[in-house]
This record gives C-alpha cells, sequence and structure tokens, in this order.
C-alpha cells in the first residue's frame, strides 16, 4: 500500500471533519454542524492512542476547514499587501496551518486526560466539547468564528436565544450535540442511545420553535431615519488618497452626490451614515484648515443633515508620541462635532497595527500595512437627538464584550461602520455581516452596518433584518430604525462576561465527579 493510501487510512476521519466543517460555514448553508465533529472524535475516543496522533489528527481537521472557510485570505495578501500570487496563496497555507490551532490542542488534552484518569468514552465526547468552545472564546485569532453564527445565517429560531447566552453559548450548545452523536455512534447497539438522539432531536427543535418568537417583546415604540450610504470606493482609489497622492476631492463628491440624491429621494432622513474611513481626511478641531476638511465641511453644510461617518484623526501637534487614529465623527448639519471622535479599539493585526511596533518602531516601517494607527481607549457612547449612539468601527463587532460594555454604558442603538473591500466578493463579507449582526441579537439593541462597498443593512432589536445593500455597487438606502429608548438589559448583557466560563466549569465538575468515583471504588475494593 503506498504511502498516500496509508495517510488517508490513518487521517480520513480528520480529513472528513475539515470537510464537513468547512462547508458547513458561512456563506455555505451550515448542513453538517451538528455532526461536523463527530467523525474525528470517534476516531480520537477509539483509534488514537499516542499524544501526538491526537495532535495530528486535530491539526489535520482545523488545516482542511480554515482552508476551506478562509479561502478568502489569499485574496486579502494579494489586494491588501501587495504579494504576488504564489505568495499569497503560500500565506493562506501559513495561515491555515496556525490560525485554529486549538483543536489539535484540545484533542491532546482529551486524550491525555482520558489515559491519565481512565475516562469513559461519554466524559471524553464532553470534554472535547468544552475544549473547543473554550478555545473558541480564548484562542488569539484574527477571525474569531464559532458555531453560533451559522444559525443566524440561516434565520434559525435556535439564534434568537443568543440574548441569554451569547452565540459563543450557542456554538456550545451545537458543540454538546455533536458529542452526544458521538456517544451514541460509540453505543450504536444500544438502544439507550438511539433513544437519546431521539430526545435530542426533541430538544433542538423545541429550541428552533420557542426562539421564533423571542425577540417580539424588544420590538421599538419610537423610530427615526438614517441612510446607509456605500460608495463603492477601490481600494487603489482608498490608498492613494490616504497617501495625499489623489483621489480625495473626487471621493468626497461621490458620497456627497449619493448623499444629495438620498436626501432629495427622502428629505425626511435625519441621519447620513458614511462607512469606515469614508473621509480621506483628518476631521479633528485642530484640522479645520487643511484643505480637504474645509471641503468636507462645505459639503456637510450643503447637505445639511446630521452626519455619521468614519475619518481620520491624529493627537494635537504638542502631543509626544502622535498617533494616527482610525476614527468616527459625529457631526450636525453645519459641520459642527456633537461629541469626540471615537478612536477604534480593536486593530487588525499587520493591517492596522505592527506586533510589538512601540518596543521596535522598525518593525512599523516593515509592517506591510503602513504604520498603523494608535488604538482608542474603548467603547464611548454619542449623545443625538435624544438618543445614545454606540459606535464601533469593523473589526470592533467581532469582540462580543465590546458590544456588551456599550450596551452597559446605554447605547440605545449600535452603529458600525466597516470596510470590507480588501475581502474579494465572496465568503467573507457574509462572515463578517452574520458575526457583527449577531451583536444586536445578544444585546436586543437596533445595529446599523455601513460599509465601502457591502453588506450593508441593519437590523432590529428583535432579529428582524432589513434590506441587505448590493455587494460592489453604488447605492444608498433610508431606513425607518425602530429602537426601544431605555430598554433593559439582556440575561447575556449582563452576565455574558462569565458565560464563556461555564465549560470550564463542566471540564472541573467531571473530573471532579470521576475522581470523586474512583476513590470510592478503591475504597470498596480494600
Amino acid at each position: 500500500m503506498n504511502r498516500t493510501l496509508l495517510f488517508f487510512k490513518k487521517y480520513r476521519w480528520a480529513l472528513l471533519s475539515g470537510v464537513l466543517m468547512g462547508t458547513s460555514y458561512i456563506p455555505l448553508p451550515p448542513w453538517a454542524i451538528a455532526f461536523c465533529w463527530v467523525p474525528l472524535w470517534w476516531d480520537l475516543i477509539t483509534n488514537t492512542r499516542s499524544l501526538k496522533e491526537a495532535f495530528i489528527k486535530g491539526w489535520w481537521t482545523q488545516f482542511l476547514l480554515t482552508l476551506i472557510g478562509f479561502h478568502w485570505i489569499s485574496h486579502v495578501a494579494h489586494e491588501f499587501a501587495f504579494f504576488p500570487w504564489p505568495i499569497a496563496l503560500a500565506t493562506l497555507f501559513l495561515f491555515a496551518a496556525l490560525a485554529h490551532l486549538y483543536i489539535p490542542v484540545a484533542a491532546v488534552l482529551a486524550v491525555w486526560l482520558r489515559g491519565r484518569f481512565a475516562l469513559s468514552a461519554g466524559v471524553v465526547a464532553v470534554l472535547l466539547a468544552c475544549f473547543q468552545n473554550l478555545g473558541e472564546a480564548f484562542w488569539p485569532s484574527i477571525f474569531s468564528w464559532n458555531l453560533g453564527y451559522p444559525l443566524l445565517w440561516i434565520h434559525s429560531g435556535w439564534a434568537q436565544w443568543g440574548d441569554v447566552i451569547g452565540f459563543l453559548g450557542l456554538s456550545f450548545l451545537v458543540h454538546l450535540i455533536n458529542s452526544q452523536l458521538t456517544w451514541a455512534l460509540l453505543n450504536r447497539k444500544s438502544r439507550k442511545a438511539w433513544m437519546s438522539v431521539g430526545v435530542t432531536a426533541l430538544l433542538v427543535a423545541a429550541l428552533g420553535l420557542t426562539g421564533l418568537g423571542r425577540g417580539d417583546k424588544w420590538q421599538g415604540q419610537d423610530s427615526f431615519k438614517a441612510t446607509l450610504v456605500q460608495a463603492n470606493i477601490g481600494n487603489l482609489e482608498k490608498i492613494y488618497a490616504e497617501k495625499g497622492v489623489g483621489y480625495q476631492r473626487s471621493i468626497l463628491e461621490r458620497y456627497f452626490s449619493l448623499s444629495r440624491q438620498a436626501v432629495e429621494a427622502d428629505p425626511g432622513t435625519q441621519l447620513l451614515i458614511w462607512p469606515e474611513s469614508a473621509v480621506p481626511e483628518y476631521l479633528d478641531a485642530h484640522n479645520t484648515q487643511r484643505r480637504y476638511a474645509q471641503l468636507f465641511f462645505d459639503g456637510v453644510r450643503d447637505v445639511n443633515r446630521d452626519l455619521f461617518t468614519g475619518a481620520y484623526s491624529n493627537d494635537t501637534p504638542e502631543t509626544r508620541p502622535r498617533e494616527d487614529y482610525n476614527g468616527i465623527f459625529l457631526f450636525d448639519g453645519q459641520g459642527r462635532a456633537l461629541g469626540p471622535s471615537y478612536h477604534k479599539t480593536n486593530l487588525l493585526i499587520f493591517g492596522e497595527y505592527a506586533p510589538l511596533g512601540h518596543l521596535f518602531p522598525i518593525l512599523r516601517k516593515w509592517n506591510p500595512g503602513g504604520e498603523g494607527f494608535g488604538r482608542g481607549s474603548g467603547p464611548m457612547t454619542y449623545d443625538w437627538q435624544g438618543l445614545k449612539i454606540g459606535p464601533q468601527i469593523c473589526y470592533d463587532s467581532l469582540y462580543p464584550n465590546f458590544s456588551r460594555n456599550l450596551t452597559l454604558q446605554g447605547a440605545d442603538v449600535m452603529i458600525n461602520l466597516t470596510n470590507d473591500s480588501w475581502f474579494g466578493p465572496r465568503f467573507e463579507p457574509e462572515q463578517h455581516l452574520y458575526m457583527t449582526l449577531a451583536r444586536a441579537i445578544e444585546n436586543r439593541r437596533p445595529l446599523l452596518r455601513s460599509t465601502n462597498t457591502g453588506i450593508s443593512t441593519v437590523i432590529e432589536a428583535t432579529g428582524f433584518e432589513h434590506v441587505q445593500s448590493p455587494k460592489f455597487q453604488e447605492w444608498f438606502h433610508t431606513y425607518e430604525v425602530k429602537y426601544l429608548k431605555n430598554a433593559g438589559l439582556t440575561f447575556y448583557t449582563r452576565f455574558g462576561a462569565f458565560l464563556s466560563l461555564i465549560p470550564l466549569l463542566v471540564v472541573g465538575l467531571l473530573l471532579g465527579i470521576n475522581a470523586r468515583g474512583t476513590s470510592r471504588l478503591e475504597r470498596n475494593s480494600h
């Protein structure tokens, strides 16, 4: 038997799990999320004896699912870092090799604990679910995904339970279903095993059905009109504008032209919302005399509508060290600032900051994304026409606690500004969209998302999704956004900071029960 056949014979179940997971992730139908881990976990429990073998099997699973679900990384490397395609593809393979190493680490931990404490197959299956979920929660990741997000993508009633346990909690439930099916497969000759599968199926259906009406009580009583403006600015145009070598005027003219059209189409709109870094200029009070800042403020006064926009910000000239920021500004129709600028808190590694760049400044010079930005001081809110607005920039939305803290600060609505133009037309825009929209369910606050190239939309606190923008087209749309003033806090908003530790408590409980049972057996044997 040749090496290729030997390889597939040894790792076929790990590879199958990778394919099942990779082909179930947004924007593909999540057809296999309930059993995607079963082949790997069954193999780890029945056919794996060494820790090295456990790691390699887990590694192949994570490599393959990352290669399928996050293939757009090569597009980013080519489009953003200007890597030739061979190097861009090598970047993708390197990312797939390292991105989700918590999966093989979880495999090693489970196999080691099984041998150390003589754990039953069922306990090991549950431990695998716990370790997977802990990895999703705490493993450092560029793009933190979990198995809860596909439930929102398909508008499952399950997603509406995100206001109780968060989408990470929903992912844990999906992992527990995988562990239950793994146990049933291991005990497939037992009638009890198949009865348990039936009970699980009933619980899944019950959670889905009861979730469908959960958002109704969050139906907004008041409303305001907001217009999302998507100018579809190309990447080269943005790069040249950021470097000050052209396109600043044409970019501003496109945004103001679309905004004037929007106001003419619906004069009742109260707030224009432009996306992340829409304005290729610094708009702080100490920068108002700059050429394109003056052009911007003239345009605002001409349109005469309040404007919430992404732009650049920097420290005052006397500040040392002086930093640039990826910022958000809120202006009234006369160009007056309605609060301080928000500075993006969660920066994208290499794209917006160089690791260790502050300790070794030369790293900022070598960084493919340029010298990058300073880091903001955290969540803040704007007061606007009696509302509290919680701003987010792009990557901020991938951190559930960031949106929790906006809500705890009193945000009535959240507004997310994003630029996904670097990531290509498929997979990443949908993935990023639903990871962002999940924050609205968890905290039961409306969320407005304005992007440069799509997908722009609004989701209400109920979970109702409004019309979505096309991708890579100029577009604007005015929404009537319903909200509850001073709405209550969800269970998740109150306690979400602790819910991610539940799998750790389950691990401790299982090991404690096992140790107590072992001790009792030893006493009885004497």
